[in-house]
């Protein structure tokens, strides 16, 4: 289908980095700002969009569905 984005968010455990990635893309192995190998990477659906709010121990990261 035309117009799909194919992503996933990536966050390091560590530090909380974060980015998106796009699927296919070359992945992270280790994190680039603080060098651990602690990154996961969380599927994000099409149409599904997300935000990530910097909390005093974490992140808290919130999905919804894009309206049409």
């Amino acid at each position: 289908m035309s117009g799909e984005e194919h992503r996933d968010l990536v966050i390091c455990g560590i530090c909380l980095w974060s980015a998106s990635l796009l699927r296919g893309s070359k992945g992270f192995t280790k994190c680039p700002m603080c060098g651990k190998e602690t990154i996961e990477v969380i599927p994000v659906n099409d149409h599904e969009t997300y935000t990530l709010r910097m909390k005093e121990k974490g992140i808290e990261v919130e999905f919804d569905v894009e309206r049409r």
